[in-house]
């Protein structure tokens, strides 16, 4: 059986985007089914919480900047000054613009711009800024796939033809669509994401620019959930740049948008068992969250050290033990995660590695909700 291909107003080099929507169905009417036993989800507070710092981490993350999570508590809620600049300025960029986000404003040229120019303040290059136009880039960009120099980098968009596609993604993003569900809104987010990122319209912060605007997009019509749609990304970098490139290819939107749609179900499966988990506990860290999420993200056996060895894949690395001390031996005091028996290996010179679980009276894993992630 045929499956009906539906053209969209936007353009590549090679022809119109286009997208399959039968092969979405599926995942939409589940996502759908859970969003609606999950009503707390779709609320600003909900939005709130998860911006401010799990999806600066997880935006930053996306680009190679491994920034904790308590870090960046710290220096936006502590006021804390580092010795990185860099690092303090990206931070403190994404939260301001995530401000700017945060309250309705139309997505147009202008706004754009002053969302641009919050993202990058103080992180562009001289030569960029010299370089700019008013409102987009005067020469080419090539957009680097992978740290091997034979790979052929990719091109932005031509740079004499940047207001003719900018024109046209914003008369996509501001028409009318008969979206009938918050599933639909998700998935134009994300038409609106790959589409800024394969216009490319500056020198740098390209895509932290386009995933912050399909936020915006969310927060302006009032579509909560989905705001967590980058923890996914951050956690599968390669397979994102790869699903990206093969849509340019062959103008099949509806590559990137399966994989959004499962991994956004996979991250909104997790957020559920750390709202109840939670809920059955007290005087929860951001630090303890960011525990809890990467246990619930790992595949295998948990141990303390594949721990270890999961948090200095996406941070910047610490010691063993430290990690230890500063967010499992947490979770043990307060119950949330149980120890099991020890292994024939060492955490650090003295410290047994030890197998552990999270304790399964403080959530319950219903199979008709947790139906992605699989739970230790």
């Amino acid at each position: 059986m045929g499956y009906k291909h539906e053209r969209l107003p936007l353009s590549l080099e090679k022809g119109k985007l286009y997208l399959i929507n039968d092969k979405l169905k599926e995942k939409k009417e589940e996502l759908e089914l859970f969003l609606q036993d999950n009503k707390y989800m779709n609320s600003k507070e909900f939005s709130k919480n998860v911006l401010f710092s799990q999806e600066i981490k997880a935006n930053n993350t996306i680009e190679g900047y491994n920034d904790d999570v308590g870090l960046v508590y710290d220096i936006l809620n502590k006021k804390l000054k580092i010795n990185d600049k860099d690092k303090e300025q990206r931070i403190r960029n994404l939260y301001n613009g995530y401000r700017f986000i945060y309250t309705d404003k139309e997505i147009n040229k202008e706004n754009l711009k002053k969302l641009y120019s919050i993202l990058s303040r103080n992180l562009l290059s001289e030569e960029d800024i010299k370089e700019m136009g008013e409102y987009y880039r005067n020469n080419p960009v090539y957009i680097f796939f992978s740290s091997n120099l034979d790979v052929e980098p990719d091109k932005g968009i031509s740079a004499k033809d940047l207001d003719k596609y900018m024109e046209e993604y914003f008369n996509y993003v501001n028409s009318n669509n008969n979206l009938s569900c918050s599933t639909d809104y998700f998935i134009k987010s994300q038409i609106m994401h790959f589409q800024l990122v394969y216009i490319h319209p500056y020198y740098d912060i390209n895509g932290r620019t386009s995933r912050t605007t399909s936020m915006w997009y969310l927060l302006n019509n009032e579509v909560y959930p989905y705001i967590i749609f980058n923890r996914a990304i951050s956690l599968n970098k390669k397979l994102y740049y790869k699903i990206i490139r093969e849509v340019k290819e062959y103008r099949n939107v509806t590559f990137f948008l399966n994989y959004m749609l499962d991994n956004v179900k996979i991250e909104l499966e997790k957020e559920y068992i750390m709202n109840m988990i939670g809920s059955n506990s007290s005087h929860l860290t951001a630090v303890d969250y960011q525990t809890m999420y990467y246990i619930l993200s790992m595949n295998g056996l948990l141990t303390a050290k594949d721990f270890i060895t999961f948090y200095n894949n996406h941070n910047d690395k610490k010691k063993g033990i430290e990690i230890y001390n500063t967010m499992l031996e947490p979770l043990f005091d307060k119950g949330i995660i149980i120890k099991g028996r020890n292994t024939d290996s060492f955490i650090n010179t003295k410290e047994k590695n030890f197998i552990f679980e999270l304790n399964k009276s403080k959530f319950e894993n219903d199979p008709q909700k947790i139906k992605r992630l699989k739970i230790k």
